[in-house]
């Protein structure tokens, strides 16, 4: 499955985006795509991304910001959110994003975007640490739960993009 058209209002090139990775129909995987239609609602450019990892730089190219949001599986307690800035960090590596369906995930596509010169100016990967990843649809109790808090705290920040949306949230 590819990347879906812009979903959200006043989106172009010169806004930023927040990209949703990952699968409804594969439980906690489906944060991504939860959050971006949340955003969407609430009138915030946002876009859901399904398909292959190498799609997110013609989704993130020529934004001058970009927020991905994908799920976690790793140590921390379901729902924890954590804020990857620094690439190079250990935290941000496939094995955090095994439960991507593609031979490409976010780590990929970030490495492939830095090595092209393809990454927006500012990037920022959050990722929501999930428990449940099976077949099926909804989220479980405390992926929501984190899904509907980052929603609100992107829709209520001025800058949605800056700092202040993302404080407090923890940083990798």
């Amino acid at each position: 499955m590819s990347s879906a058209p812009d979903i959200g209002p006043n989106s172009g090139p010169t806004t930023g985006i927040v990209i949703g990775v990952g699968h409804a129909e594969r439980q906690d995987d489906g944060v991504g795509p939860y959050v971006a239609r949340g955003l969407c609602r609430r009138g915030l450019p946002a876009v859901v991304h399904e398909g292959e990892g190498t799609g997110l730089l013609d989704q993130w190219e020529s934004r001058p910001a970009c927020i991905v949001v994908d799920a976690l599986s790793d140590a921390a307690a379901p729902g924890t959110m954590r804020v990857f800035t620094d690439f190079d960090h250990p935290g941000f590596a496939r094995a955090a994003f095994v439960h991507s369906t593609h031979r490409l995930g976010v780590p990929e596509a970030v490495a492939l975007g830095r090595a092209l010169g393809r990454l927006p100016r500012r990037l920022v990967v959050i990722g929501i640490t999930g428990t449940a990843f099976g077949f099926g649809s909804g989220l479980s109790a405390p992926v929501a739960v984190a899904a509907e808090q980052l929603i609100d705290r992107l829709a209520a920040a001025e800058n949605a993009f800056g700092d202040d949306a993302l404080a407090g949230l923890v940083p990798s």
